[in-house]
């Protein structure tokens, strides 16, 4: 039996196999490289300051309550400006609580009279931003597919130096040495 070449368009043959592997391992290497990028310099980006005011949080206790932009990319520095009791609308001191500045954690003192109750709270924080959530993103979306993607790295980068290898031989037999 004869083997006939391939004549289809869009067709690889054998030929062609070393240069869309190195092809799929440079990509990967690139996506590898992003990857670290951003995780090395997720929190270099630039801080926005905002401030929140009246901020409800219902039914604050010893074990605390988040307020709501405690998700923002990057939150840091959240400091409470004014605290006031969301029924009787007097100002809370900051002796009945405590606040934590990296996640925005408002924590009533044991013993306060203003346990277990509603808060309003007006304060401030800071956060990346757009460029912040992008990255967020980035790196969320390849540690989905780690797994996948180490695998197809690995299998990439041995192809990359196969190829290179095969590169030299066939380059040193045409040369006879």
């Amino acid at each position: 039996m004869k083997l006939t070449p391939i004549s289809k368009k869009g067709a690889i043959s054998l030929n062609d196999a070393p240069q869309v592997v190195m092809i799929v391992g440079f990509v990967f290497l690139i996506m590898a490289t992003i990857a670290y990028i951003s995780a090395e310099y997720r929190d270099s980006f630039s801080t926005t300051t905002v401030t929140v005011n009246n901020e409800t949080l219902t039914t604050v206790t010893e074990a605390g309550e988040y307020v709501a932009t405690n998700g923002a990319c990057n939150f840091q520095d959240f400091s409470v400006t004014i605290m006031t009791n969301a029924t009787g609308g007097e100002t809370i001191n900051s002796a009945n609580y405590t606040e934590t500045a990296a996640s925005g954690l408002v924590q009533a003192a044991a013993g306060s009279e203003y346990n277990n109750s509603d808060w309003n709270v007006s304060y401030t924080y800071g956060y990346s931003g757009a460029a912040c959530n992008v990255t967020e993103s980035l790196e969320s979306e390849l540690d989905d597919n780690t797994s996948i993607a180490g695998i197809v790295l690995t299998i990439s980068l041995v192809g990359i130096i196969l190829s290179i290898l095969m590169g030299i031989f066939i380059a040193s037999r045409r040369r006879g040495m």
